[in-house]
């Protein structure tokens, strides 16, 4: 098979990296055409590096990368860029904390320049292209829709819909399909199919399973470089038993209560309005002391605006109520700053919505007022409790691995080892009830199985549990109660 990429040696540091740290070392790699390959490895590896240089978003800094395009063999990164498209958690955080005023439709058309905004008026070739594209993903609905109102599933898939319009030599995924439902999962990996046949696939994944049979090609990454073969030692954890991370000491000190009819929360009529769009439709749903809940349902159902708003991030319509009776607030609270003190959200859209450049362990302190931002001073007491609570997250770590962490910007971290630097910060103050919303998506296994062993501990020690996630093995074992949302209404299932 010809080459499409030839990487020489190259290793790479992060631009705007005064210290230049390598986080990339002496990769050798040739992609082929149609060798599809999927890309193995733990949090924090190079994976996503490795695929932005394959992409020409990052530049060496030794060895080269060179293009096999039209005119033959080329270095220069804007070959790449029009040879390649590339899909990542990354590109969606962009679309997000940005919020461009665009359509569905405006979003797929922005692939045949390759621009981030639409710029030019598209032909009707170009139009029909994006309709016929919408009818294969069943994404017609999605369209008219402005990026604002679409869940985080409905604009990962657009994203990904607008990355096979563009038709590259070489489609890069990065966790291609985190966040969609088994509907919208299997309606795009057959896109991705048709599409092989013609291009070159190459796909970070943390689940091996989600790997289609047609992507025969395995590369392991550890430490920024880049293996032929699984490493020894590497085989993940299988069963959260055997998992021994310790009692979590940033939670509250309670024994595990059972479930009882003191209300925490109740929804009473609640509908929700978002765009001037009706999101939410008449709710009435309780938590009460000791249950633990996990709520499903489709992407663009209403389950991560049910989370916004018990948080205090959305509001109430008219005609509906939403009491919050909060034993950490001495009862039923109703002021902003009572309410997000109690009551914590983890999920994708917070993390991409936290816009500030902080090191990992001012983050997780800002979790103490659960601002957005540092404001104050923190004391040494409270630097503690969130080192340690940072310790709870990377049990695999030592000491000297665990401070380099602290000290980094969150803007170099991976998307998994920023996923559980949001669930200590959600950690400080001892909240009552915590949101989780897809937890789990960007975490290798290990992490999974240590994440979700750590829930169950909260959920022991008496913090309450809203989980939300379309995996059914990500659901934790302190679960209880079950509803399922459908259309912005929700049933309760158990």
């Amino acid at each position: 098979m010809p080459p499409l990429v030839d990487v020489e040696n190259v290793s790479v540091f992060l631009p705007g990296d005064v210290r230049q740290e390598l986080v990339l070392h002496d990769i050798e790699w040739t992609v082929k055409r149609g060798e599809h390959c999927a890309l193995l490895g733990p949090n924090g590896s190079g994976k996503t590096t490795l695929l932005r240089l394959l992409r020409g978003e990052l530049w060496p800094a030794r060895g080269r990368v060179r293009w096999y395009g039209p005119e033959g063999p080329e270095e220069s990164p804007l070959v790449g860029r029009a040879m390649t498209a590339l899909v990542s958690p990354l590109q969606q955080t962009t679309y997000q904390r940005r919020a461009w005023d665009l359509t569905g439709r405006d979003l797929l058309l922005t692939a045949f320049d390759d621009t981030p905004l639409l710029y030019t008026q598209p032909d009707a070739a170009q139009s029909q292209a994006v309709d016929n594209l919408a009818v294969r993903l069943h994404a017609e609905g999605l369209l008219a829709r402005r990026l604002p109102a679409l869940s985080q599933g409905q604009l990962r898939l657009l994203l990904l819909g607008r990355a096979l319009l563009k038709n590259p030599d070489l489609l890069l995924l990065d966790e291609c399909d985190d966040g969609l439902d088994s509907r919208y999962r299997m309606t795009f990996f057959e896109a991705l199919e048709a599409y092989s046949s013609r291009g070159t696939v190459i796909m970070s994944v943390h689940r091996p399973g989600s790997v289609p049979s047609w992507c025969v090609g395995r590369r392991h990454m550890r430490e920024g470089r880049l293996l032929a073969e699984a490493p020894s030692g590497s085989s993940p954890l299988r069963q959260r038993e055997v998992q021994t991370t310790p009692t979590p000491s940033v939670a509250p000190d309670q024994s595990k209560p059972a479930a009882t009819n003191r209300v925490l929360l109740e929804l009473r009529n609640v509908s929700v309005f978002i765009e001037r769009t009706k999101v939410l439709h008449h709710i009435d749903w309780s938590l009460h002391q000791g249950e633990h809940w996990r709520i499903t349902g489709a992407n663009g159902s209403g389950k991560s605006t049910l989370l916004r708003l018990l948080a205090g991030d959305e509001f109430v319509a008219d005609g509906g109520l939403l009491v919050r009776i909060l034993p950490g607030e001495g009862g039923e609270v109703t002021t902003l700053e009572a309410i997000r003190r109690g009551i914590r959200l983890v999920s994708d859209l917070s993390q991409s919505l936290y816009g500030y450049d902080l090191n990992a362990l001012d983050l997780v302190c800002t979790g103490f007022d659960n601002s957005v931002g540092v404001y104050r001073r923190f004391s040494k007491a409270e630097r503690a409790e969130a080192r340690a609570a940072i310790s709870l997250m990377f049990p695999e770590a030592d000491r000297k691995t665990l401070t380099r962490l602290e000290e980094e910007s969150v803007r170099r971290l991976s998307t998994g080892q920023l996923r559980r630097m949001f669930l200590a910060r959600a950690l400080m103050g001892r909240p009552d009830i915590l949101l989780l919303d897809e937890p789990c998506s960007g975490l290798d296994e290990c992490a999974r199985t240590g994440y979700l062993h750590l829930v169950d501990e909260l959920a022991a020690r008496g913090v309450h549990i809203v989980f939300v996630s379309h995996h059914d093995d990500d659901a934790p074992l302190c679960v209880n109660r079950e509803a399922r949302m459908e259309g912005g209404c929700l049933h309760v299932v158990r």
